[in-house]
């Protein structure tokens, strides 16, 4: 994915289409549907391929950003409702909406920006990713609704019915540094082979949960919260976001991987009223970062 010159996004050419729900697997008549919506959905992409729109090749958001010795920049606008986000390169240009359902928790993640006036490709009901969390907002998780391994089998013979593909899980906690409380957060993420080809979380490789403690075959990796400080003088945590002008946020932090917990990787800051930057760099990808950052939905 192309985010390191800020230039807007390469034309998507292979329709990966929809997603498989598994409650509905046995449907005739929902299998009837979901072949219905996806050759309608092939013939507006083939009408938006002409016309440069169509982003459907899914894995450019899984990718890994290419290695730099800076962060690259993005933002992120909250809604008013604090219920939808859009992910932005730091030019402007647009790369993935999410919305959140409280009441289901869980946040849908879209390659389509809703708001553009050609958005026949928009489906609410088909989020290219999707991330939940549990009753005490401490455990998140984020799969890829249509997953690289098993995406061509029969639905049937899908990992649908055994929690899909995994993206990222990610555990919060708190802790006490000086007069303040320190949100912080542990990441998993699949690893990176020696070629730089990702490990496909797919349970149906033999791949057990990604919340399981990491052994040493490296084939999923640990971020850890890098620690803010207790400064007397504003009575305040703080953390140096260099590059950035950060506003006090309960939201804010930074990641580094655990084995160099000085390096790090990604930061999460707020910068207006409802606008943060979201800079971060290899090994994560656009996915991975953009539900990190939204995981602190909740922090105050």
């Amino acid at each position: 994915m192309t985010v390191q010159e800020a230039a807007p996004l390469a034309s998507w050419f292979w329709p990966i289409v929809g997603s498989s729900q598994s409650e509905k697997k046995d449907s005739k008549a929902s299998s009837e549907d979901d072949d219905r919506w996806e050759r309608e959905r092939a013939f507006d992409i083939a009408d938006s391929l002409e016309n440069g729109l169509a982003r459907e090749i899914v894995t450019e958001f899984m990718h890994p950003l290419r290695r730099a010795s800076k962060l690259w920049k993005f933002h992120v606008v909250r809604s008013e409702d604090k219920l939808q986000y859009r992910l932005f390169s730091d030019d402007g240009d647009f790369l993935m909406y999410a919305k959140t359902n409280i009441e289901a928790k869980q946040v849908s993640f879209f390659l389509y920006n809703p708001r553009e006036k050609d958005d026949k490709l928009f489906n609410s009901e088909k989020p290219a990713f999707s991330m939940t969390w549990n009753k005490d907002k401490t455990e998140w998780r984020i799969v890829q609704e249509r997953c690289e391994n098993c995406q061509f089998a029969p639905k049937h013979l899908t990992c649908a019915c055994h929690g899909k593909q995994q993206v990222a899980w990610i555990r919060h906690h708190r802790k006490p540094v000086g007069d303040g409380i320190f949100n912080c957060m542990d990441v998993q993420v699949p690893g990176l082979y020696a070629d730089g080809s990702r490990v496909v979380w797919c349970p149906l490789l033999g791949r057990g949960d990604l919340s399981a403690p990491l052994d040493d075959s490296y084939e999923a990796q640990k971020l850890i919260t890098k620690q803010p400080t207790w400064n007397e003088e504003v009575e305040s945590l703080v953390l140096d976001f260099k590059g950035r002008h950060i506003l006090s946020s309960a939201k804010n932090f930074q990641l580094a991987l655990s084995q160099k917990p000085e390096h790090v990787l990604c930061q999460y800051g707020k910068i207006g009223p409802s606008t943060f930057s979201l800079d971060f760099k290899y090994p994560l990808s656009v996915i991975q970062a953009f539900g990190i950052s939204l995981t602190t939905l909740f922090w105050t």
